[in-house]
C-alpha cells in the first residue's frame, strides 16, 4: 500500500516493515514526535492492537513529508492510538564545544509539549561521556530527522543486536561505546517546571 502525505497527521499509525524480520508500529504525535514501538510481528496483522500497552523502543522529532518510504501500512483504523503523556526531557546541542571533539556536546533538557529551543529548562549544559553515559543512552537527541533509512537501520539493530542507539549521538560523542545489548534506560528525576 502506497502511503500518501495526506495521511500524515497526529496519531496516524503505520506499520514498519523490517527486512526479513517482520514489522512494527510506529504512531505520529504531536509536535512532529514519532513513537516506534517495541512490538514485532511476524505478519502485518494488527487489528485490536492498543498502543498504550505497548512499550515505546524511542521516540524521535521528525520530518513526516520524507518518511513516506519508510512505512508499510496505514493501520490507524484497527488500532487503539497510544495517548500516554510524551517524555519532556530530551538531549540537543550544547553551547559549549567539546575540546575532545572541537564540536558541540550534548546537554539535558526538560521542554514545553510544544519544544521552543528559546525556552528550555537546561538541567546538565554539557553531558560528560564518562559520568552521563547513562544519559546519553537512554534520552533521544531531538534534531530533525528524516532520513527514512537510518530510523529503519536503527530498528533493525536493535532486533538483530538488542542495541537501540541513535547514530547522530555517535557522531558527537565517538568516545561513548555503544550500550551493551539489552541495556535497559534510565529515567532521570527533575523537578516540575
Amino acid at each position: 500500500m502506497i502511503i500518501k502525505k495526506k495521511e500524515l497527521i497526529e496519531n496516524a499509525i503505520f506499520s514498519i516493515k523490517i527486512d526479513d524480520l517482520g514489522y512494527v508500529l510506529s504512531q505520529l504525535r504531536d509536535d512532529s514526535r514519532m513513537d516506534v514501538f517495541d512490538n514485532l510481528k511476524d505478519k502485518d496483522e494488527w487489528q485490536g492492537e492498543d498502543l498504550n500497552n505497548t512499550n515505546i523502543l524511542f521516540t524521535i522529532v521528525v520530518a513526516e513529508h520524507k518518511l513516506l518510504k519508510l512505512f508499510s501500512n496505514n493501520v490507524t483504523s484497527v488500532v487503539k492510538a497510544n495517548k500516554r503523556p510524551r517524555l519532556l526531557l530530551g538531549l540537543s546541542l550544547s553551547k559549549e564545544i567539546r575540546e575532545s571533539t572541537s564540536m558541540p556536546g550534548l546537554r539535558l533538557i526538560k521542554y514545553d509539549k510544544v519544544y521552543d529551543p528559546n525556552n528550555v529548562e537546561v538541567i546538565i549544559p554539557i553531558l560528560d561521556p564518562i559520568m552521563h553515559k547513562d544519559i546519553i543512552y537512554s534520552y533521544e537527541y531531538i534534531g530533525m530527522q528524516g532520513n527514512y533509512k537510518e530510523i529503519k537501520d536503527r530498528i533493525l539493530k536493535y532486533y538483530k543486536e538488542g542495541i537501540d542507539w541513535d547514530k547522530q549521538k555517535a557522531i558527537l560523542y565517538p568516545d561513548v561505546e555503544l550500550p551493551s545489548k539489552g541495556y535497559k534506560k534510565i529515567l532521570y528525576k527533575v523537578g516540575k517546571r
